[in-house]
């Protein structure tokens, strides 16, 4: 390790020492290494980013900043809605049966009936939770100041009650941010994530009245010789306090090719078949063909039965939160009745009508615990979708393919952050380079950098300006999808093997609400196929098709919201009328009119809300850092804040654009040039890849800048660097002793406050 990164070590140590054991006075960043001085760039500039950090955190500075405080950066995002929504809004009463000519038939059923206080109050839960998500990124006035405190004024230290002094209901409160530079701009992530999906579970989904999930109950035979299930109920199914049990008979009228064959299983153990069919999966049209139909080795019909478990009205409060807990964290739907289409999913159960001819919303039917269940058929769920998303079917391709990736994508985040990262760039964003415009050829001359470092070195600084910002779009997209790729598999192996074995041990088959999490049907595939989506589709088709659609459900609820709202008006005028669409030509024409500008307002809508969501990363990554001439004291910029929030935004509104003009290109071509018969495949795909490939280079920089900027790849994404382990990379004066990248702001500490709330753990 050279003498200039042990000082630079040493100055980190000291500051986060100081920071962490008293209240430091003013920290003033490190001063900025000469243009021609091959340091530790990264080194150097985390410093600065840290000691900026704890400066406004512990000083009354003007941008005034809080820590990343678990719970209360999870008030708004995750708490505040789950608790709402274990409040049911139905209620579960007895009524008689009616005719046309509504005179009682004496038959009595059990219907749910809406609370409506309950359900008209989501609004306010709504509005609350903008609030405090807002408040918390954006640091609304009234929120950090005396919105939360209306007690005296705080004096010392210590938890109070009231207000710093100073503080009034107009002063603009505190935006979070971290000493982490990726979880400062995580904390931007979660409030517009927090709030988007808070808003769909809570405001527009109706999730208690339509949401159901698979749930599965222990086999086992009675004395009687009947089937019951592990709770010890003689009825068959696993349904409990309340619950419902739909009634099966339309459903397996409804159940498409091969459920009865699954049924009739021997052994009750479903056998692997690998038949081609034609069978529809949801959301897929019929013209699309060629699926690969198959079950998994986890699913054992011999041990569990299956069955759709809807909100438990009359359940405890821990079967309610169970559920919730389930759909909250459920964002592509698996395992549920909203699944994706793009996704392997399973037939959604068909609920029988009320046993009336009322067909008031806010009157739903309900099926007493001693009816049989509903069914769950495995026989139609798909291995692999149309867009090519797949699940595994063995636990060992599960462990091999989601090992293989994490491994190639770890490497591929290592060798990032020896290689790209000797590019200012990926440290300050678009004005590194003019801070250090020979930085880059002063690394290719010198020899402090290890060999597979200095060749990437001497690569980049070789390269013309057009060269190098083509490599800096391939390290881009190369960085985003290893990061996506590493945690969301890791995500899935932790679930699989360690929470849902440990859930296996459960009577219920239930651990926070997954009792189905050691079963493979559960974790398809994060992307969906390249070839069938980017080729042959285009634009249109990486964002819709390739890309992980994690967050379609959330970015397409507030239209669905509204279509809903205009066509209830239109059933409803339709009923009052007596006057019904008699379906012709010319209605159906329409009709087909009104899907696709539905669709269209879906998809600007989803990549509108895409964008605030990511620009609100860089906010909170940058926030704390922008002096009051407006300066950003990291990277020396001086910009106006709203005009660098509108780049990711146009960044997204940009790929909506280039979707609509793709499509009218393709239909003047094949209008124009070639009517008469169909271009070769080659042809097209290797224009759909062309168009992509030159639009996401256009115009990433709108979204690139951001990122580079807020600071994000300045952090370390891998614990353990094997290429520095090995010799082979690194930063200048780096070594094999530099294989550890994980320092104290890695690991959570107890932070207390000047107020209650501000008690937790500062991540």
């Amino acid at each position: 390790m050279s003498t200039l990164t042990s000082t630079l070590t040493s100055t980190l140590t000291s500051t986060l020492t100081l920071t962490l054991t008293s209240t430091p006075s003013i920290l003033p960043p490190p001063p900025p290494p000469p243009p021609e001085a091959s340091i530790n760039l990264a080194t150097h500039y985390l410093i600065t980013y840290r000691s900026i950090f704890y400066n406004a955190l512990y000083n009354n500075t003007p941008t005034r900043v809080q820590p990343f405080l678990i719970p209360f950066c999870l008030v708004g995002s995750f708490l505040l809605p789950i608790a709402y929504l274990c409040i049911p809004q139905y209620s579960v009463v007895a009524t008689t049966t009616t005719t046309t000519t509504r005179k009682p038939t004496g038959e009595t059923h059990l219907v749910r009936i809406r609370r409506e206080w309950i359900y008209r109050s989501r609004w306010v839960v709504g509005a609350l939770i903008v609030w405090w998500n807002l408040g918390v990124v954006v640091g609304l006035p009234g929120f950090g100041g005396r919105g939360l405190g209306l007690g005296p004024e705080t004096e010392g230290e210590g938890m109070g009650t009231g207000r710093e002094e100073g503080e009034t209901w107009f002063t603009a409160g505190k935006t979070t941010a971290s000493a982490c530079t990726a979880l400062a701009y995580a904390a931007g992530l979660m409030g517009g994530w927090g709030t988007i999906w808070a808003l769909e579970t809570v405001v527009f989904g109706g999730y208690q009245a339509r949401a159901m999930r698979v749930r599965r109950s222990r086999k086992r035979v009675d004395g009687d010789g009947g089937k019951g299930n592990g709770n010890g109920n003689g009825n068959g199914n696993g349904i409990e306090g309340g619950s419902l049990g739909l009634d099966t008979s339309d459903l397996r009228r409804r159940n498409l090719n091969g459920s009865r064959e699954l049924a009739d299983a021997k052994h009750g153990k479903v056998a692997l078949s690998t038949s081609t069919t034609k069978t529809q999966s949801p959301g897929d049209k019929d013209e699309k063909k060629g699926k690969t139909w198959t079950v998994d080795e986890t699913i054992d019909l011999d041990k569990y039965e299956y069955y759709w478990e809807p909100y438990p009205d009359n359940g405890t409060f821990w079967k309610r939160l169970d559920w919730v807990m389930d759909m909250f964290n459920s964002f592509r739907g698996a395992g549920w009745n909203y699944s994706i289409s793009s996704i392997p999913s399973l037939q959604p159960p068909v609920i029988p009508p009320l046993p009336s001819s009322s067909s008031l919303s806010q009157i739903l039917p309900y099926f007493p615990h001693g009816l049989p269940i509903s069914p769950v058929s495995f026989a139609n769920l798909p291995h692999t979708t149309y867009q090519h998303f797949s699940r595994p079917t063995t636990t060992r391709s599960f462990l091999v393919s989601r090992l293989v990736v994490m491994t190639v994508s770890y490497l591929a985040l290592d060798f990032f952050t020896v290689s790209a990262r000797l590019d200012p760039y990926f440290l300050l964003g678009p004005n590194g380079p003019r801070l250090h415009p020979t930085y880059l050829s002063s690394l290719a001359s010198s020899s402090v950098l290890p060999p597979l470092s200095l060749a990437c070195a001497k690569f980049l600084a070789a390269l013309p300006p057009w060269g190098l910002d083509f490599v800096r779009s391939l390290f881009s997209l190369s960085a985003v999808l290893s990061g996506l790729f590493f945690y969301s598999y890791l995500w899935q192996l932790t679930q699989f093997f360690v929470l849902g074995r440990w859930s296996g041990y459960e009577t219920h088959g239930m651990v926070m609400g997954m009792g189905t999490l050691d079963e493979l049907w559960r974790y398809p595939s994060l992307f969906g196929g390249f070839v069938r989506n980017v080729l042959d589709r285009g634009l249109a088709g990486f964002w819709g098709g390739w890309w992980h659609q994690s967050f379609r459900v959330g970015f397409t609820g507030p239209v669905r919201f509204v279509v809903g709202l205009v066509d209830g008006a239109a059933s409803r005028g339709e009923r009052q009328t007596g006057e019904k669409g008699v379906g012709t030509k010319e209605d159906k024409k329409k009709g087909k009119g009104t899907k696709k500008a539905v669709a269209t307002l879906q998809m600007a809508v989803a990549f509108l809300l895409s964008g605030m969501l990511h620009a609100l990363g860089g906010w909170s990554s940058t926030a704390f850092r922008t002096s009051s001439a407006g300066e950003d004291l990291l990277t020396g910029e001086t910009r106006n804040r709203l005009a660098l929030f509108a780049e990711p935004v146009g960044f997204f509104v940009s790929q909506f654009l280039g979707c609509v003009l793709q499509a009218f290109l393709v239909a003047m071509i094949n209008k124009s040039i070639t009517p008469t018969r169909e271009p070769p495949k080659w042809l097209k795909r290797t224009g759909n890849g062309l168009f992509v490939l030159v639009w996401l280079h256009g115009t990433r920089w709108m979204l690139m800048d951001d990122m580079t900027r807020s600071g994000l790849f300045l952090y370390e994404p891998v614990p353990v660097s094997v290429f520095r382990l090995l010799g082979l990379g690194g930063m200048p004066g780096e070594g094999r002793g530099d294989w550890w990248r994980l320092d104290r702001e890695y690991v959570p500490s107890l932070w207390m406050g000047s107020r209650w709330w501000e008690v937790g753990f500062r991540m």
